[in-house]
């Protein structure tokens, strides 16, 4: 967010000749007026996940630990926009 306040100060236009992507989709990033486009990081079910492998590691001492990879999701919002034509 510290980059559109420059970036805007500085005169240049956010998307039309600069697009800024963040990284953990924060609570700041949807408010009006900043609408930052950002990578989400949680999933909606990652406690879910946690919780499971906690319980089967209790359960099961001898099992061994897994490994789950939850893939992070791009929220698109009005900070991005196509390349121009031509650059």
């Amino acid at each position: 967010m510290g980059l559109l306040d420059v970036m805007i100060r500085a005169g240049v236009r956010v998307p039309q000749d600069l697009s800024v992507v963040g990284y953990d989709d924060s609570r700041f990033a949807k408010l009006p007026g900043i609408d930052l486009t950002s990578v989400r990081r949680g999933h909606p079910r990652h406690a879910d996940f946690a919780i499971k492998a906690v319980v089967e590691r209790l359960d099961l001492p001898e099992r061994e630990p897994k490994r789950i990879a939850l893939p992070p999701q791009l929220v698109v919002r009005g900070t991005t926009d196509r390349p121009a034509a031509g650059r």
